[in-house]
């Protein structure tokens, strides 16, 4: 039985502030789009908060 060769993970992190959530979601959607014709895509969304929820955080609190 032959197996594919193992191609190395690699990250791309989408960055911004609270204000431009929209535009960074869209964004990586349409980056993962692209590359998901001959990859395997797995979106990760880590907010960056020790112990605050920033849902309940004023915008211009960040």
């Amino acid at each position: 039985m032959e197996y594919p060769l193992e191609i190395p993970t690699k990250y791309i992190i989408v960055t911004g502030g609270v204000l431009s959530g929209l535009g960074k979601g869209i964004a990586a959607a349409s980056i993962a789009h692209l590359l998901s014709s001959k990859l395997k895509i797995v979106p990760i969304k880590c907010d960056g908060y020790l112990n605050v929820d920033p849902g309940t955080m004023n915008p211009f609190e960040h």
